[in-house]
């Protein structure tokens, strides 16, 4: 309460040096109030924005992942045909049976980089108008806001962890597609 006094004279002294009124120090704490929940309101403003930026980025990166993982499987499936085409008749001319002995594990790895079924496992975001209420928030609208934040948050970091996966299993299927090609080029 001391830190309220001492504003509320900081107050009084710059009306008495300018020469006006001093003022109603119930007045004066009502006001201050206001713009604190004025400055909470924008803070929450701010941060549902932050928030709603971050998701949007969540998503774009989510797509990029997905046609990554995409473009993998696809790649992989070359790799396979080709083996069977181009390597296979090569083999019987040289004998070389062992390399496509190495092939048959070519499905498992490539059914690994399938992330691109996650997006079908993702909830839609539910989107709902937020009413802008007139008076100051009450403390179950507060509690609420909170609550909602925080399972935003929670979703969010549900996604940043599905894609690390698809990274990671496009980093896998790179790798072993890249194993396999260098072989092939022997």
């Amino acid at each position: 309460m001391a830190e309220h006094n001492m504003s509320y004279e900081q107050e009084c002294q710059r009306a008495e040096l300018l020469g006006q009124e001093p003022p109603d120090q119930a007045e004066f704490e009502r006001q201050r109030s206001a713009r604190i929940e004025q400055q909470m309101a924008e803070m929450e403003v701010a941060e549902a924005t932050m928030l709603e930026e971050q998701e949007e980025s969540l998503r774009g990166a989510g797509g990029k992942l997905d046609e990554l993982n995409s473009i993998l499987n696809s790649t992989q499936q070359r790799l396979n045909r080709f083996k069977q085409t181009a390597c296979g008749s090569l083999s019987n001319l040289f004998a070389r049976g062992g390399s496509i002995s190495g092939a048959s594990d070519v499905p498992n790895n490539g059914g690994g980089g399938s992330g691109g079924e996650e997006p079908t496992r993702q909830q839609p975001v539910e989107r709902q108008p937020k009413p802008q209420p007139l008076g100051p928030p009450t403390a179950a609208e507060v509690a609420a806001a909170k609550a909602a934040k925080s399972l935003r948050m929670d979703t969010q970091l549900d996604k940043l962890d599905a894609l690390i996966n698809k990274a990671d299993n496009a980093q896998l299927a790179m790798g072993e597609q890249t194993k396999q090609m260098r072989r092939m080029a022997k």
